[in-house]
């Protein structure tokens, strides 16, 4: 039999005392319509589909705990309508297309890409009834071959935010493939700036002979955080031979994350890098959500893009049979594992989670701000409002460092100050400059 003397051993063989519920918190997670967390994501512009989804039938989408149908009708025109006729509730994913919107299959009703009903056959009063009702509608926008919609207030409609790596020269954008997660948006997002994970999540396929992320992500890393004008970033430093790698990747607004070439090795020196992937987040409900994504590819990249999209997408989302996902575990398998909703009040967080406290702080005072009549971090009327972004790889020399020192303490230091770099000479800027010049 084994034994334990809990006064000197408190914490061993004690399951019996761990706390295994929490109650989920949904002003931090929720995103149906009505409540704190749902209004704020109503100030967004939310990805409901890719263009290429729309065909000669309409698309049943879920989005923000609303059912909705996406078409692009005859005359080209994309609409987002609420699903269910505002006749008889009939489902409008059996609808026909037509030149001036979408025709309800049970009594015909036209409805334009605005909600507003344009025919309505057979009814002697419709020209008073299409002033009382509509089948109700959001605006669109396509970018890159995403079709994004705007879910909040129609008085006051923020700008679709064109970033700067957005028009960096030389890339194509190049829409990716609808990933579903059966999880929270918040545990999806907050990946991003939990950089420690790539450090240990993704060797694992190099330990196991896959050809994934570069074997340098191995290396020991130092980590800082930086609040930034629109959301966080992380910065992590290692040592790569006789230089320092400086990796940093960026949640921006709700539902935006970009990253950098996860093929990065740290040995060439660079200011600043290209960039490789820009996600948004569609929370389709408080336990469902799905990643949409462009890999921005340049001219004259060395791999194929054929395998190139096979590394962006392996392990985002829960296609592989189950002992593989063991074997080789990828970000979907731990995310959906920390559950439907998972319970932050369980968890133990440390010193390297300090990027996922500032975003939730960030979300916290984005909801509270709303509640308030306020706009959040990440909402913009013009253009000219949007900040900059600060995902990078910047390599430099190891001389580079005071006293070329390479201790941790020294690393994070210069982190740091790389950071309050980025703030003041955002990465991308050189890109563009030099192009316009």
């Amino acid at each position: 039999m084994t034994s334990t003397n809990h006064d000197t051993q408190p914490l061993a063989y004690n399951g019996y005392h761990r706390k295994l519920t929490a109650e989920a918190d949904l002003f931090l997670c929720g995103v149906t319509r009505g409540t704190p967390g749902g209004e704020y994501h109503r100030r967004f512009w939310q990805p409901v589909c890719y263009e290429y989804e729309l065909t000669d039938l309409p698309l049943k989408v879920r989005a923000l705990g609303e059912d909705l149908v996406a078409f692009k009708d005859l005359s080209g025109r994309i609409g987002l309508l609420h699903l269910h006729c505002c006749h008889r509730n009939a489902s409008l994913e059996f609808g026909v297309l037509t030149k001036n919107g979408i025709r309800c299959c049970y009594h015909g009703r036209v409805f334009d890409i605005d909600g507003r009903i344009v025919e309505m056959p057979g009814e002697p009063a419709a020209h008073k009834l299409q002033h009382e009702v509509s089948q109700g509608g959001y605006p669109t926008h396509v970018f890159s071959g995403i079709v994004f919609a705007y879910m909040g207030p129609p008085e006051r409609i923020p700008v679709f935010p064109t970033l700067d790596r957005f028009a960096v020269p030389g890339l194509k954008h190049v829409p990716g493939i609808r990933l579903e997660l059966n999880c929270n948006w918040l545990q999806i997002k907050e990946n991003a700036v939990d950089a420690h994970h790539t450090t240990i999540l993704h060797v694992i396929p190099q330990m196991r002979g896959m050809d994934h992320f570069a074997e340098e992500f191995g290396n020991d890393m130092e980590l800082t955080w930086a609040e930034t004008p629109a959301g966080v970033i992380y910065l992590g430093v290692r040592q790569v031979g006789e230089n320092i790698w400086v990796r940093s990747a960026e949640i921006y607004g709700a539902n935006i994350h970009q990253i950098n070439s996860i093929f990065e090795t740290g040995q060439e020196r660079k200011q600043a890098s290209l960039p490789f992937m820009t996600f948004w987040t569609l929370p389709a409900d408080n336990d469902r959500s799905v990643n949409f994504f462009i890999s921005h590819v340049g001219e004259n990249e060395a791999m194929p893009f054929e395998k190139r999209r096979e590394l962006e997408v392996f392990g985002q989302f829960t296609d592989r049979p189950y002992r593989e996902r063991q074997l080789i575990p990828g970000d979907s398998d731990a995310q959906e594992s920390q559950g439907p909703i998972n319970p932050i009040a369980l968890e133990h967080l440390g010193t390297q989670d300090r990027g996922v406290v500032m975003f939730r702080r960030i979300v916290r005072r984005g909801i509270q701000a709303v509640q308030k009549g306020q706009d959040p971090k990440g909402f913009y009327l013009n253009q000219s409002d949007v900040p900059a972004t600060f995902a990078n790889d910047r390599v430099v020399a190891r001389s580079e460092l005071p006293d070329e020192a390479a201790d941790p303490a020294a690393l994070r230091a210069f982190g740091d100050k790389i950071a309050r770099d980025y703030l003041q000479n955002p990465p991308m800027r050189g890109f563009i400059e030099k192009t316009l010049t």
